[in-house]
């Protein structure tokens, strides 16, 4: 009797192990035919990608917003990076003034100045993004402004009401010739160092003839000094 209950357990032992080793096969045949046809399993899905919001449908770049630099002509700093206290585009007023004696041979100079409205004090340093603007509405004319390496350029801290100003050499339009599309400016569009937030500053005192047609930059800036 003890005999034939040993048996009878020895078996159902195996049975349990033959259904363990089945349901085994079973799981990893499943698992095996996901992969063979591409099925995504639960731990493999990933959401589909979204559109960017600032992508536009088309996939071109949206237009700037027209108090952001489009071109090259957004001013340049030396410093480490700091912007604690640099002054701001909406605390500055720009002006021309012409630089009596600083003309030569194919071109004249005037000077950019930044006067600081703000009512408290700030710094400029570097060189100024300068650019011909013209048609009533704010185009560019030609190419933005290169800027010349070679001058001063110390941090220019302003008290309130003081400026800061830029010598601006400007080529004559006309030693390019007519291709040049000779055009009069309305002013000049300025971008005050280390910023992407530009001034407009109207013509008043001066004749200012950009080139429309012309990759050839007309003007040359230097770096920023105090006002004398």
């Amino acid at each position: 009797m003890t005999k034939h209950r040993t048996i009878r357990t020895m078996c159902g032992a195996a049975g349990v192990a033959a259904l363990l080793v089945t349901a085994g096969c079973s799981a990893s045949s499943a698992d095996g035919d996901a992969a063979a046809s591409g099925s995504p399993t639960a731990s493999t899905t990933s959401a589909a990608p979204t559109q960017s919001a600032s992508s536009s449908p088309s996939g071109e770049a949206s237009a700037p917003d027209a108090s952001e630099s489009a071109t090259d002509g957004t001013g340049s700093t030396d410093d480490d990076g700091a912007t604690e206290g640099r002054c701001q585009t909406p605390e500055l007023a720009g002006s021309l003034v012409p630089v009596e004696g600083g003309g030569g041979a194919g071109h004249y100079e005037i000077q950019v100045v930044l006067k600081n409205e703000a009512p408290q004090e700030c710094w400029l340093q570097g060189w100024p993004g300068v650019s011909f603007v013209g048609d009533n509405d704010g185009t560019q004319l030609g190419e933005a402004g290169t800027f010349d390496r070679s001058s001063p350029h110390e941090t220019v801290t302003l008290a309130p009401g003081e400026s800061a100003q830029a010598v601006v050499r400007v080529s004559n339009a006309e030693n390019y010739g007519d291709e040049c599309g000779q055009t009069p400016a309305d002013g000049l569009r300025i971008y005050p160092p280390g910023e992407k937030r530009s001034l407009f500053v109207q013509n008043d005192q001066l004749t200012l003839m950009a080139c429309a047609d012309s990759d050839e930059p007309l003007l040359q800036v230097q770096a920023l000094q105090p006002a004398s």
